[in-house]
């Protein structure tokens, strides 16, 4: 089938990389049109890019025509006009099929288009889909699914003393955004606030940490690389693709997982652990003392992460969830279901993934500002 991805955000490059792992491990011919180069003061952008609309208005056009099945990403839904003079609904009227995946929360979408938080869980007019982090506790009725990285081209893959040299950095933080730990909920990695715990852990070792914003992947990915240890969020509860990335790379990655993350990541994985250090924000200085004082121990917990990854998060392994969706689309779209095992029907259930994190950030938070 012909599968065409849109997306009018980078979303941290994760549309990108899902539709190049599934052109690359799957029968079908993926494509990826994005609506513009999301950062202009990079010369290429900060992401990888398949087909921009705004450069390629013409391919992006003959490409649709052609879709069997268009995947939606996150900001649009069937009444989006962004790549006018493509037309969601005369599409679906000509017999393509839609599905829609979500990344953000429902109030981060709903600020986007202009809705209401109420109309984005209320989406029915397609399947819907939701990444297996924070965000799946918000849409009780879309299919659970992963975030897919190329662990095994090179700048995904471990250092190789031999060819690459040793780690030249000993802490690597990457926040997409600089807000703090309790200005934004979801919406935040509590920049200021590690950025003070990495301050504290090199004034104390004498370690070499770097925050790393606002430059292309690649670069990024290079930095972290050549890094002994990773941050991830130590804040909200969820880990993010640039935690996967760090495993990915071989790292031991600091992220605090809540009950409710860590159970989602465990089921769509299949392992029975987590590849992530689980550590809060309060307890973080501690832990990296440690790790920067036993490298050896540093080293084997990172070989432990990148096993892991090879275990159970293969990018050739997670893109059959993405098969099955799109085999059960063509077959009958009532079948892309909630799996039984997240359901959030239950008043525990649903108290348990969204409202006790919840209650649990707010007391950190008000203990943080009394302290």
């Amino acid at each position: 089938m012909n599968i065409v991805h849109f997306s009018k955000n980078s979303l941290a490059g994760a549309p990108h990389r899902l539709a190049s792992t599934l052109q690359k491990h799957t029968v079908h011919d993926v494509r990826l049109i994005d609506l513009k180069r999301y950062d202009p003061r990079a010369e290429h952008g900060w992401f990888e890019y398949d087909i921009i609309f705004s450069e390629q208005q013409e391919e992006a056009i003959e490409v649709a025509r052609k879709a069997d099945i268009i995947h939606l990403h996150n900001y649009l839904d069937l009444d989006s006009r962004d790549f006018a003079p493509i037309d969601f609904r005369d599409l679906r009227r000509k017999g393509v099929l839609f599905v829609r995946q979500y990344h953000s929360t429902p109030q981060i979408v709903a600020k986007h288009m202009g809705k209401r938080p109420e109309e984005i869980v209320a989406f029915d007019e397609a399947p819907t889909l939701v990444i297996s982090q924070y965000p799946e506790r918000f849409y009780p009725k879309a299919r659970v699914v992963p975030n897919i990285l190329p662990h095994n081209q090179l700048e995904y893959s471990p250092l190789v003393p031999e060819r690459d040299g040793e780690p030249t950095l000993d802490i690597a933080f990457a926040p997409s955004k600089l807000t703090s730990a309790w200005e934004d909920r979801w919406n935040t990695k509590g920049a200021p606030e590690t950025m003070a715990v990495m301050d504290r852990v090199m004034e104390l070792t004498g370690c070499s940490a770097r925050t790393v914003n606002g430059m292309p992947l690649s670069e990024v990915l290079h930095i972290k690389r050549h890094a002994r240890i990773i941050l991830d969020d130590l804040v909200n509860g969820s880990f993010h693709l640039s935690g996967l990335e760090g495993v990915c790379l071989g790292k031991p990655v600091l992220c605090y997982l809540d009950a409710r993350t860590d159970f989602v990541l465990r089921e769509i994985s299949g392992a029975a652990e987590s590849p992530f250090l689980n550590v809060r924000l309060e307890d973080a200085v501690e832990v990296l003392h440690y790790l920067v004082e036993h490298p050896a121990e540093t080293v084997a917990l990172g070989k432990a992460a990148r096993t892991w990854v090879e275990t159970y998060w293969r990018d050739d392994l997670l893109a059959v969830q993405y098969t099955h969706v799109y085999n059960r689309l063509a077959q009958n779209p009532d079948l892309i279901t909630r799996q039984r095992a997240f359901s959030l029907d239950s008043p525990g259930a649903g108290f348990k993934a969204a409202v006790l994190p919840e209650l649990l950030y707010q007391s950190r938070r008000k203990r943080y500002f009394s302290s």
